[in-house]
């Protein structure tokens, strides 16, 4: 009984000062990813369903971005990865860019199906790529 007692404390103070650790790194890490997130990205289009991105670079790309926050299943944000990497391929979007394009993705763009997708991201893209804004 008193060795519970003696140890109980310090057993609690290592705790919380692990969790304290763990929160400033995951702070550290979250500033410096976020500064060097949108410091080399140039918004191309914004709206409720995505956001595009283009980030120069001598390779060419895609990069999807979708949060856990908004499709809590990995089933759901693969499956969106799968619809968007079909588009671009399928539209041959990326022959004509010269860096990467960030695709961002809201969750109302979940909702969309296949054909109202492919629509909006070939406006989309295709009015940027034809005005060389990319």
């Amino acid at each position: 009984m008193v060795f519970v007692q003696e140890c109980q404390p310090r057993l609690e103070e290592l705790f919380w000062l692990t969790e304290e650790k763990k929160e400033e790194r995951f702070l550290a890490l979250n500033l410096s990813h976020s500064r060097q997130q949108y410091n080399s990205l140039n918004l191309i289009h914004t709206c409720k369903y995505f956001r595009l991105f283009f980030k120069e670079s001598k390779k060419i790309g895609l990069e999807i971005s979708i949060s856990k926050k908004n499709f809590k299943h990995a089933v759901d944000r693969n499956k969106i990865k799968r619809r968007i990497k079909e588009i671009f391929r399928e539209k041959s979007l990326l022959d004509s860019v010269d860096g990467v394009i960030v695709f961002s993705v809201f969750r109302p763009f979940g909702e969309l199906s296949y054909s109202d997708a492919l629509k909006k991201v070939d406006d989309v893209v295709c009015l940027y790529i034809d005005g060389k804004k990319l």
